[in-house]
């Protein structure tokens, strides 16, 4: 039978833990090696919700671009960007989503929308930069629609506290390893 992604990230942790480790003399070297590992646990911890992750928010960014769209669309007053950038948005939506599950194809189809999000930020400010009352609340509630999903994707990358959690689990892992476990 052959391992899954999950027990070959396993077998490389325990392999570098077990036997590049101890050998690795300089504190430079033990750090880049801390590293890796944690990137490592990373990817082991990505790899089984990195396509549901992905096509969630692709969903999710769709959604808000289509709101973006209407907005805008009411905002417009003349404005050639605005105006640019609901066109481009509603012709990116009537393309279907991506069907297919790799994670280098939604990976894709998310960049793409990320940077129609992107473009929809910059004119968001630029039209709340006059002040919220004239934009219109709508305005001020696509703003924040945008930034909490960009809050909340950017809460499931690593962060201090994931690197905080990684040291320990290196520490439990070395101090059973030499039979300090306790």
């Amino acid at each position: 039978m052959r391992p899954n992604p999950d027990e070959v990230l396993a077998g490389i942790q325990a392999a570098l833990a077990e036997t590049l480790v101890p050998e690795l003399t300089t504190a430079y070297a033990q750090e880049v090696a801390g590293t890796v590992q944690m990137l490592l646990q990373s990817l082991a911890a990505e790899w089984d919700t990195a396509a549901d992750d992905l096509r969630r928010d692709n969903q999710r960014l769709r959604d808000l671009l289509g709101q973006g769209a209407t907005v805008l669309s009411q905002s417009d007053a003349g404005n050639e960007n605005i105006a640019s950038l609901v066109k481009d948005i509603e012709s990116a939506l009537a393309r279907p989503p991506s069907e297919d599950l790799r994670v280098s194809a939604l990976r894709a189809e998310n960049e793409e929308l990320r940077r129609f999000v992107e473009r929809m930020a910059v004119l968001i400010e630029d039209l709340l930069a006059d002040g919220p009352s004239k934009a219109g609340a709508e305005v001020s509630e696509l703003r924040a629609a945008v930034y909490g999903h960009l809050r909340d994707v950017a809460a499931r990358g690593w962060s201090f506290w994931d690197l905080a959690g990684f040291r320990e689990y290196m520490s439990r892992l070395r101090a059973e390893q030499s039979g300090d476990a306790g």
